[in-house]
């Protein structure tokens, strides 16, 4: 059981970094609590100082109140409840984390792209096609990706020649993405 498959099983069930709210994003709403809080008690500290019969202890008290009570007690708490709330829903889904902390930052998150290798069930990679051409007949295709064998020469060229393969008595060697690249579009590599 100590595959690379186990490990990723681990991690997931036992994960060992904590939630925290420690990142750039809590600090930063926090910094934008304090000008505010530090704008009121200004305000607090000038039109009180402009009264003479107000005692100065009780007025420099309600400022520091004013600008202790921007950062709230519980802020951490709920930070962390928010992450933990979030793992449970994206474990009823069926999608696991290995690190939680990082779930906030998946807000965002405008493309995602998987390069699924083999981590769970094998090493082999598909082609599915070639994205980024613009062509005439490109209405046809599934989400702008043309399969592969109805795309321009040019293009099967390209992605023919353009690796670093090497052929040796072993068989092919070299980046399985360009093994896979090579295979879908019907080329071989000789010596």
């Amino acid at each position: 059981f100590n595959t690379q498959q186990g490990k990723l099983l681990r991690t997931i069930l036992f994960g060992v970094k904590r939630v925290t709210a420690n990142n750039l994003e809590t600090f930063a709403f926090i910094l934008f609590l304090l000008v505010f809080a530090v704008a009121a008690a200004g305000y607090v500290w000038y039109y009180g100082t402009m009264d003479p019969s107000r005692n100065r202890y009780k007025l420099f008290l309600e400022c520091t109140l004013i600008l202790t009570s921007v950062v709230p007690p519980e802020l951490p708490i709920e930070l962390s409840l928010a992450v933990n709330t979030s793992l449970l829903q994206l474990s009823k889904l069926s999608v696991f984390c290995t690190e939680p902390f990082r779930i906030p930052f998946a807000g965002k998150v405008e493309i995602l792209c998987f390069d699924k290798t083999g981590t769970l069930t094998s090493d082999d990679l598909v082609v599915e096609g070639i994205a980024g051409l613009n062509t005439q007949d490109d209405t046809n295709w599934k989400d702008g990706i043309c399969p592969v064998d109805k795309a321009p020469l040019e293009s099967i060229q390209v992605l023919a020649t353009c690796h670093s393969l090497v052929q040796l008595e072993d068989g092919l060697v070299g980046d399985p993405l360009e093994k896979a690249t090579l295979q879908a579009v019907d080329w071989n590599l000789t010596k």
